[in-house]
């Protein structure tokens, strides 16, 4: 009989949204699903000013998890929003890293447009998984399955050992335009002997007004029907469900919709996964070149790519400031530019704020924008996480020996939604 143990860590998530960090052991091997950079301290409070310009163990934000003693055969990613993938660049050389395709064109093109402090400088030395398909890191069978989130490409991972089984719901929602994926993890994985799974929504910061991707796209379209005036939207960039929303938007409104650089090849690039995205041709798809986003692709890709968005290109000086033809999905500075060359031909634009709420407390330019226009922002927003049903829903269907939360300000309240809670804190493990 084989008496090696097996058994889960969460070294960080048990208590925080952002910065999860989960180790599977078994014996002396390991694996460690996502070290991405925190949000928030422990329990939900504000992190020390500076912490994530110089992350190191001292200040938390680096965790004690590679040294020799205690060694993973390699680190396996989600997918690409920092908050899971941030810390990758302080894994020593030696141990490899796990991403997905689609996770890895997302972090190239960052590592075009973002400041050099967000880069990955070890992108290219990573090794790739394909969703659906299963590979192995020493004893460990490890298998991800594409989710419904806001990151496109977001996985869950299955790791399978001597017989026994941990899931990683990682972030998801049930409300995309891509809830359909969750069907095949559902029809899939069924009674793991432990399920790690994303509690975002349970707080009170994520209000479920508009309960999905469509109800967003419809009350766009009603909201720019009831509008003789450009409508700015500030909203993630990288959310692809959110610009195939206002591109759908714009289409039945018969608007132009305006996007910058960093949107249209990112889109670009994702084609190559999804080739249903826009843009598509003679649509009315316009790209704005902001000065820095410009000079990225110079430097990084040369003259022909902005050659090639030539018929599509949009600047200050080719905009119609008397007309309401146009939603912008721009930066805040571009948006507060043009915003006040409307103001100036006397066209007030409407604000739409499609994100979560925290940034708006986060960020004075959204109420200097306010004061700009002489309004405020209009909601309309569904979650990139999963609502109540939806964990219930996947709960409900997996149906897990243990479930232990994690990525959730309130693991408590799990007790009364789930069955077979586990409750683990950080750096605490369970044995499988």
């Amino acid at each position: 009989m084989n008496d090696i143990r097996s058994s889960v860590t969460v070294h960080r998530g048990a208590d925080t949204i952002g910065g999860s960090c989960i180790r599977i052991s078994h014996g002396a091997d390991s694996i460690i699903l996502d070290y991405g950079m925190p949000l928030m301290a422990s329990g939900g409070h504000d992190l020390e000013p500076g912490a994530t310009d110089k992350p190191s163990i001292e200040n938390q934000i680096l965790l004690d998890i590679v040294n020799e003693n205690n060694k993973p055969l390699a680190f396996v990613i989600s997918h690409a929003h920092p908050d899971h993938y941030g810390l990758i660049d302080y894994i020593p050389n030696d141990i490899p890293v796990y991403i997905s395709n689609a996770s890895k064109a997302l972090m190239n093109v960052g590592n075009i447009f973002y400041d050099k402090s967000m880069h990955v400088d070890r992108l290219n030395d990573c090794s790739l998984y394909s969703p659906g398909k299963s590979f192995e890191i020493g004893p460990f069978k490890v298998t991800a399955f594409l989710m419904d989130h806001s990151a496109f490409g977001a996985c869950s991972i299955l790791v399978e050992v001597d017989g026994k089984s941990v899931f990683y719901t990682g972030d998801f929602r049930g409300h995309g335009r891509k809830a359909g994926v969750n069907d095949r993890v559902m029809r899939s994985v069924k009674n793991p002997d432990v399920m790690l799974m994303e509690g975002t929504t349970l707080d009170d910061g994520h209000p479920s007004t508009f309960r999905d991707e469509a109800s967003v796209e419809q009350a766009l379209v009603e909201q720019i029907h009831h509008s003789d005036a450009p409508v700015f939207v500030a909203g993630s960039g990288s959310n692809i469900d959110r610009i195939v929303s206002l591109y759908r938007a714009a289409k039945r409104t018969g608007r132009e919709l305006v996007i910058d650089l960093y949107q249209m090849y990112l889109l670009e690039q994702l084609k190559a996964f999804s080739p249903g995205l826009p843009p598509h041709k003679g649509d009315a798809l316009r790209v704005y070149y902001p000065k820095n986003q410009r000079d990225s692709i110079l430097q990084h890709l040369g003259p022909e790519v902005l050659e090639r968005y030539a018929p599509r290109h949009i600047n200050k000086s080719k905009v119609d400031f008397t007309s309401s033809k146009y939603i912008f999905r721009v930066s805040n500075s571009v948006t507060s530019r043009l915003c006040a060359g409307f103001m100036d031909q006397g066209v007030k634009p409407n604000l739409v704020y499609s994100m979560w709420k925290g940034y708006m407390d986060r960020q004075l330019a959204f109420s200097k924008i306010e004061n700009l226009v002489g309004s405020q922002w209009m909601y309309i927003h569904t979650s990139g996480h999963a609502y109540k049903a939806d964990l219930l829903t996947l709960c409900t269907s997996v149906a897990p020996r243990a479930l232990i939360p994690i990525h959730t300000l309130r693991a408590r309240d799990f007790d009364s939604i789930f069955k077979n809670v586990k409750h683990i804190k950080n750096n605490e493990s369970i044995e499988i």
